[in-house]
């Protein structure tokens, strides 16, 4: 036998020592695998408890969003569930007034809402046309646009006469309509959400008028473009633990329309990204890019 050197082989059949080249070659995959697995970690993390990627599809928040902004969300703003070491690094915000914020959307839970809050707690609102009164005090809303489309009830909420509920006569000040998904008046559920926020309507003693009263724990949210924002004016106000966080920047803003975002079908959506690829640099809203969202 020479002098190289030969690999001992076990009862198993596999070699005692390995190649160099096979020791880098195992080495370099297990660390793409590492690699891959910490990536995928830290993503799912930061989607799950920091940051969430959310899309405009609609005007109601124009001109501040347009449609086809995509959003960086902050998740951890409103949380209330991190303990005081977490705040120390990711500091929790008391929901005020003027605020932007995403929350799940009480007729369509399964849908991400982007609207701005206007009533608190405990505090009251009434809207006749463009103005808005909370706690009998006229609003100042710079934000706010008023671009022609739909209304609600006669401009006013509450509503200044009640109208009939349903065929027993049961009436409501609530100008609420929930839609199924045919897009139909969903009679049932704005039956029930006209009767879950009853007791929240009282007669105003200086003007005689009916005002809304929000409940504890929840807060009257509207989109800035009030001719074409479907808010809380159609189905009563926001529950808190229903936030879902507070728009940070725009990572991305795609010139588009609602129907290339609600339009149903694999299909659709096929073309979609065909025609995004087409004219992403054309149509790409580049001084919209970083902006940030107070």
């Amino acid at each position: 036998m020479d002098d190289q050197s030969v690999d001992t082989v076990t009862d198993s059949g596999f070699s005692e020592m390995e190649s160099p080249e096979n020791k880098k070659k195992v080495n370099v995959f297990r660390e793409y695998v590492e690699m891959i697995i910490e990536v995928l970690v830290m993503v799912f993390f930061i989607n799950s408890f920091l940051l969430q990627s959310q899309t405009v599809p609609t005007g109601s928040m124009e001109d501040n969003m347009l449609i086809g902004d995509h959003l960086l969300v902050n998740r951890v703003a409103y949380a209330s569930s991190i303990n005081s070491w977490d705040r120390i690094v990711f500091p929790r915000l008391e929901v005020g007034r003027g605020m932007i914020v995403t929350f799940k959307g009480p007729p369509e839970i399964e849908k991400d809402y982007v609207k701005r809050v206007i009533a608190l707690p405990g505090e009251t609102i009434r809207i006749e046309g463009r103005n808005v009164y909370v706690n009998g005090v006229l609003l100042d809303e710079p934000y706010a646009f008023f671009k022609g489309g739909i209304s609600i009830g006669g401009d006013s909420f509450p509503l200044k006469t009640p109208h009939i509920l349903d065929a027993m006569g049961n009436i409501t000040y609530l100008p609420f309509y929930l839609l199924d998904k045919q897009g139909f008046i969903d009679v049932t559920r704005t039956r029930d959400f006209c009767n879950r926020f009853k007791d929240c309507v009282e007669i105003e003693k200086e003007t005689g008028l009916p005002i809304f009263r929000v409940p504890e724990h929840y807060y009257f949210c509207m989109g800035d473009n009030r001719d074409n924002s479907y808010d809380c004016r159609y189905w009563g106000p926001v529950p808190e633990d229903y936030f879902l966080g507070q728009p940070w920047r725009i990572f991305w803003s795609y010139k588009s329309t609602t129907a290339d975002y609600l339009t149903p079908g694999f299909t659709h959506k096929i073309k979609d990204i065909l025609s995004t690829f087409v004219h992403f640099f054309t149509r790409t809203r580049w001084d919209r890019t970083f902006k940030r969202f107070s």
